[in-house]
């Protein structure tokens, strides 16, 4: 069976904006759509993205329940 996964594409025309932010800490930030559509494509894996992003997390290396767990609140109305 093949794997399903959301794309910038899904977004595209929906949202201007993607926010995102961590449930563990104070990250947060935001993110152009049309810029991201521009850098990896409508087909950008976006679950690929959010796993580079938190790559630079300072919890990165601790406890499972600990680690960075980056959200976009705004994704559930636009997908």
């Amino acid at each position: 069976m093949a794997r399903s996964y959301h794309v910038f594409g899904n977004i595209e025309g929906k949202l201007d904006v993607l926010h995102v932010e961590c449930t563990k800490c104070d990250r947060k930030g935001r993110c152009s759509v049309a810029k991201l559509i521009a850098k990896h494509g409508c087909k950008g894996n976006m679950s690929a993205w959010v796993s580079d992003l938190k790559g630079d997390c300072p919890k990165r290396d601790g406890r499972l329940t600990d680690r960075c767990d980056l959200i976009g609140p705004d994704l559930s109305s636009a997908l």
